[in-house]
């Protein structure tokens, strides 16, 4: 698994990386997957047996595709407003959690999680924080376990956030201040 490049969503930020392999960066990759109902009927079919837990009250996979498709489209504005400065009451450090629930906020060059806009939402978006307003986008999932290292497609969203952590750690990207000195386009 390989970054090929960096590509700037919102300037000064939130940024997504492109992984070999990929046409698309993480960010936009993501919002097309959610809101393609062949897609999520494939996945939500696929991880039935998750879906029907009390948890998530026993949804079907058409009411899960559907609240999936509505969410993602409130969850990528939201994303964007508060990246643009549009929302005054949030930052995207208010968004993004660390990912580790037990650790405390590190704001440098730390993994990340946003989670969707729903009570109970199942959509996350892994990132690095470089500060409290600025984030680089590793990839997303629909995660309907308790943890990551219950399913492979969580693992591999594990994955991507490690490669993204070494990619940036071997451009000597530790903060904010690190980023103007690279040339990403």
């Amino acid at each position: 698994m390989k970054i090929v490049e960096l590509i700037r969503i919102v300037p000064e930020t939130l940024w997504a990386a492109r992984f070999e392999g990929n046409e698309e960066n993480e960010f936009d990759r993501t919002f097309n997957c959610w809101e393609n109902s062949e897609y999520l009927d494939a996945f939500f079919t696929t991880h039935e047996q998750d879906l029907v837990k009390d948890f998530y009250g026993y949804c079907s996979v058409s009411q899960a595709v559907s609240i999936t498709m509505s969410e993602a489209d409130a969850f990528e504005k939201q994303l964007l407003s508060v990246a643009q400065g549009q929302d005054l009451e949030k930052r995207l450090g208010d968004i993004f959690k660390p990912l580790d629930k037990t650790a405390r906020i590190k704001i440098v060059n730390e993994k990340s999680k946003a989670y969707g806009t729903g009570a109970k939402s199942w959509l996350r978006i892994y990132a690095v924080r470089l500060n409290y307003d600025f984030f680089v986008i590793s990839g997303s999932a629909i995660k309907l376990t308790k943890t990551m290292n219950e399913r492979e497609h969580l693992k591999e969203e594990l994955e991507k956030l490690n490669v993204l952590m070494r990619f940036l750690k071997e451009l000597n990207i530790e903060t904010v201040e690190d980023w103007g000195y690279i040339d990403f386009e």
